[in-house]
């Protein structure tokens, strides 16, 4: 399996969303994911309807995340992320998930000493309400097998953002659907 944590985790937001379009956070026990939890990410979403842009509060940053960055980053805007370059991508893809209220997916490449490091990150998004969604799900993955590394020239330009629909057609994520 190429992305085995993500596929996991996918599968468990599938599972408990049930008949809904998604599932509220109190709807997931983080023990069951336990497995992710490194990785994983919670945003809060604070959306005025007043206000095209939402506000986004890091509720839970995972302990791989937190050694990477080099601070624990909870309770904090997430306007103050300090990795500039992935901060503009986040914005987009969680921007996207709002507007379409479903899961995507987008590769990126992080710094990690010297080396930058390739990974596709998946969000899902989380309703208190069933309809509005005010918290979103996140969960990183490292890729390994570097045939599937896209260009990452490629990616500084303008981030690569794959749809749910998309995602079988797209051989990086396409394990998620199967």
């Amino acid at each position: 399996m190429l992305i085995t944590t993500l596929k996991r985790l996918h599968s468990y937001w599938s599972e408990k969303k049930e008949h809904r379009l998604f599932p509220a956070r109190k709807d997931l026990d983080p023990l069951d994911f336990h497995y992710a939890l490194g990785d994983v990410s919670l945003i809060d979403v604070e959306q005025d309807e007043n206000t095209p842009n939402p506000t986004y509060r890091v509720r839970l940053l995972g302990s791989n995340i937190q050694e990477r960055i080099g601070s624990s980053f909870i309770n904090r805007n997430l306007d103050d992320f300090p990795e500039q370059d992935s901060l503009y991508k986040m914005r987009l893809a969680y921007k996207k998930v709002l507007d379409t209220k479903e899961p995507l997916a987008y590769p990126s490449f992080f710094k990690y000493g010297e080396k930058e490091q390739p990974f596709v990150c998946c969000i899902w998004p989380l309703s208190s309400d069933g309809e509005k969604v005010d918290m979103l799900l996140c969960c990183r993955e490292q890729i390994f097998d570097k045939t599937l590394v896209p260009n990452q020239g490629h990616l500084t330009r303008e981030p690569e953002i794959w749809p749910y629909q998309q995602w079988g057609n797209t051989p990086l994520v396409s394990a998620l659907m199967h």
